[in-house]
């Protein structure tokens, strides 16, 4: 699993249940991501309304176990998030990061609405090299559009 940041290097937890837990409980909306047959443990998605609240904002993070990547779960999954914060928290946006060398998850974000906004350049040392991270949101307009057709 790639793990990438922009803040400092500091001591953290070493555990991933333990990363699992901060996430959820710094999250306005937690998905536990869950094979629907068998119930296994597939991975974790949620938004976090960002400060200030009245800029209605929320910042999507989804992280998969790497044996679901390439399924089509992560894209489910997502879809489902961010229709149900445009739908029930009434934010106006949805914001996420995402390192250059994910280029699958980069595909489903445009995909499925999303727009680079802005990059920031050498953002992460991954894998023995400097990748760059993206910004990318989708408006609660265009999202509406492309997604909820009547």
């Amino acid at each position: 699993m790639r793990w990438g940041t922009a803040e400092p290097i500091v001591p953290g937890p070493t555990k991933y249940k333990e990363i699992i837990k901060i996430f959820a409980e710094n999250s306005t909306i937690w998905f536990t991501i869950v094979h629907k047959e068998t119930g296994q443990f597939m991975g974790q998605c949620c938004i976090k309304v960002a400060e200030p609240v009245k800029n209605r904002d929320g910042v999507f993070v989804i992280s998969m176990l790497p044996k679901f990547w390439g399924k089509g779960y992560g894209t489910e999954a997502t879809r489902f998030t961010i229709d149900h914060a445009f739908r029930a928290l009434g934010i106006q946006r949805v914001s996420l990061n995402v390192l250059e060398g994910n280029e699958a998850a980069i595909a489903i974000y445009k995909k499925i609405g999303f727009k680079e906004e802005g990059r920031k350049r050498r953002a992460n040392w991954v894998d023995g090299h400097w990748e760059d991270g993206l910004s990318m949101g989708v408006l609660d307009e265009e999202w509406a559009e492309m997604h909820w057709k009547n």
